[in-house]
């Protein structure tokens, strides 16, 4: 499976929104013009800085990684440096974001208590090749977002 290749860039920790209605130029540009993401609407698949989609494990539990070793191989997690501190809201999307502890020591990045992960066989921006595939004992699943009230507005 394939989305077009358009994604708008948010400013938590190498974090970004694929948006189907906005083209990578005008993303790249309202990146330059303001900090802040910009959700067009709702079901939008959360993705890393480069646009790659985020997924999650069904096999981890409450901010604990179940992906370790060979998985981690093909499922490299979302991580940040340790001294890092991510925020835990985004204007414009439901849910707070954290980071956990591996067992190796890094920062693994999570939305909702689940942690991320990016795909090996995901190479561009829009590509979801690891949507609902059975791997490393479990189900692997894209992080799709809601949008939430932006404030001033009506929602």
């Amino acid at each position: 499976m394939r989305l077009a290749k358009r994604f708008l860039v948010a400013p938590l920790v190498a974090l970004a929104v694929l948006a189907p209605n906005t083209s990578l130029t005008q993303a790249k540009s309202q990146v330059q013009a303001s900090p802040a993401a910009v959700i067009v609407g709702p079901g939008q698949i959360l993705a890393n800085s480069k646009g790659l989609a985020l997924y999650t494990f069904a096999l981890d539990k409450p901010n604990v990684s179940n992906c370790s070793g060979a998985c981690a191989k093909f499922w490299p997690p979302l991580t940040v440096p340790a001294s890092a501190k991510v925020p835990a809201t985004m204007s414009g999307i439901a849910g707070k974001f954290g980071e956990i502890m591996r067992k190796d020591g890094t920062e693994q990045v999570t939305y909702d208590k689940a942690p991320l992960y990016t795909f090996l066989e995901d190479k561009d921006s829009g590509d979801l090749y690891g949507e609902g595939l059975y791997a490393s004992g479990g189900y692997w699943w894209a992080v799709v977002v809601s949008r939430s009230a932006m404030p001033g507005s009506s929602s």
